[in-house]
Order: structure tokens, then C-alpha cells, then sequence
């Protein structure tokens, strides 16, 4: 299969790329989405959007390209590159999951007044569903590719908007494709979970094992991101910035029995 979209629109000389319509539409859908958990109000939409815009922001500036923008300041802030409108091209889904995780604590605190993981249940079913958005937005823009694959592999894609796969006739594993289906099937199970009445941190604690486990390993077929910043035992950023989310997900999956654990260990007798 060949891979030619459009990427970019340009109604009335005002570039709009396709990976932010998607980002948006996401976000539309969610708001939409979350009526169904409960009653949502404008407090709620702009504590979620300024979260996750700033946290996506920021975790790209900080993990991905940081000696860029360290030089560059004003465009880690302000989409404009020598005076021209180029639309934030760097977000980091990492920074977007701990915007969000603050912003909706804030939003909790002042607003609803309910226990954390009351929100956390029912938001994480949204990001889930979003997410499976956002990585087609990526599809579209040919960017976080994966890496070059067999010819006989029967998904195998080439992307002809990257000059030197189109002079070689390079094909890759579709890896933004699988990690949208993934999360598509996430958000079936935690929506089944959350029918099932899996509350009290339960459906989060299932939401970050399994979204970050699948970013965990799908890694494996990406290509690395330009200017990463951590690389360890041939592990990279995403895959590094996954593991705490991976392990604060177990600690709440296995909590009753961790405060048993340690209530005996200081209560022995």
C-alpha cells in the first residue's frame, strides 16, 4: 500500500495541518462523550484543554527537543517561526497525560469536590478513545513512522511524503494504525469495565497499564524521534517516560493488598 494524504490545508492563506483537526476533533468528542459520565460545564472543558495543550506542550519541549528550544524560547511558546504561523508541530502524549492528571485534580478540588479517582475512572475512558484519534491525525501527517519492514508483511506502508522512502521505495509497519486500534479496544474494555461498576481506581489503574504497556511496545517498531533525549539499555524517551505510568498503575491495581502488606509489616502481631 502507498500513503499520499493531504497534510496540510490552506483555506485563504492560513496553513491548517490535518494532525490538528484531528487533535481537536478529538477533543470535541471527548467533551461529547463525557455527558454520558456526568454533567459536564465550561469549567471542566477549560480546565481539561488549558492541561492538556500546556502539559503536551511542555513534555515535548522538555523530553523530545529541548536544546532546540532552549536557544528558541519564543517558539516553545508561540507557534511562529521567522514571522510565519507554523501551528504547534511538537506535542508529547506523555506531557498531555500529566497536564491533564493536574489540571483535573485542580478542577476536582475547586469544582466538584470529589474523591480523585471518582474523575480519573471515567475521564481515562476519554483519553483512550481520544487518543485512538490523535495517532490517525498522525497517520495522516506521516510522522512518528515506524520502522522500515518486510516486503512481504501484508500491512506494510510506504509513505511517499518522506523523500528518501519514496526514492528507495521504503515500506514501515503503520505503527501510528496499530496504536490507535489498540486504544480503540482499550476504551471498549474500560467502557465494559465502567458498565460493570469498577470503580475507586480501578478502571485508571486497568487504563494506565494497558495504554502505556502498548506504548511500551510498540516502540519497538517506531523509528526514534528526532533529538530524544533519553536513550537506556537501548530502551527510548516514550518507552522510558511509559515505565512510571506502567508501575503507578499496579501499585493502584494491587493497593488493598499492598496496605495489607505493609499493615502487617509494621503490625506483625
Amino acid at each position: 500500500m502507498i500513503w499520499d494524504p493531504i497534510k496540510i490545508l490552506n483555506i485563504f492563506g492560513f496553513k491548517l495541518y490535518i494532525y490538528s483537526i484531528f487533535f481537536f476533533i478529538s477533543f470535541l468528542l471527548g467533551i461529547k462523550k463525557l455527558k454520558y459520565f456526568y454533567k459536564i460545564d465550561e469549567h471542566l472543558i477549560k480546565y481539561s484543554l488549558l492541561g492538556l495543550l500546556i502539559g503536551a506542550r511542555i513534555g515535548h519541549v522538555l523530553f523530545y527537543d529541548f536544546f532546540y528550544f532552549k536557544t528558541n524560547l519564543l517558539e516553545a511558546i508561540f507557534p511562529i517561526k521567522n514571522s510565519k504561523y507554523i501551528g504547534y508541530q511538537g506535542l508529547s502524549s506523555h506531557g498531555a497525560a500529566i497536564g491533564l492528571l493536574i489540571s483535573t485534580f485542580f478542577y476536582n478540588k475547586k469544582f466538584i469536590k470529589k474523591q480523585f479517582f471518582w474523575l480519573c475512572d471515567r475521564f481515562c475512558i476519554i483519553i483512550a478513545f481520544s487518543g485512538s484519534i490523535i495517532r490517525i491525525g498522525n497517520f495522516f501527517n506521516s510522522e512518528i513512522n515506524g520502522k522500515k519492514s518486510n516486503f512481504a508483511f501484508p500491512f506494510s506502508i510506504g509513505f511517499i511524503q518522506l523523500y528518501q522512502d519514496k526514492i528507495l521505495k521504503i515500506k514501515r509497519y503503520p505503527s501510528q494504525l496499530y496504536e490507535s486500534i489498540s486504544y480503540i479496544i482499550i476504551y471498549k474494555i474500560l467502557f465494559f469495565l465502567y458498565k460493570k461498576n469498577k470503580f475507586n481506581g480501578y478502571i485508571f489503574s486497568i487504563f494506565l497499564i494497558c495504554i502505556w504497556s502498548i506504548r511500551f511496545l510498540l516502540e519497538f517498531l517506531k523509528e526514534p524521534q528526532p533529538n530524544e533525549m533519553f536513550f537506556l539499555f537501548k530502551l527510548n524517551t516514550g518507552q522510558l517516560l511509559s515505565i512510571p505510568f506502567i508501575i503507578i498503575g499496579f501499585l493502584l491495581f494491587f493497593k488493598k493488598k499492598l496496605k495489607t502488606i505493609i499493615y502487617k509489616f509494621y503490625y506483625p502481631f
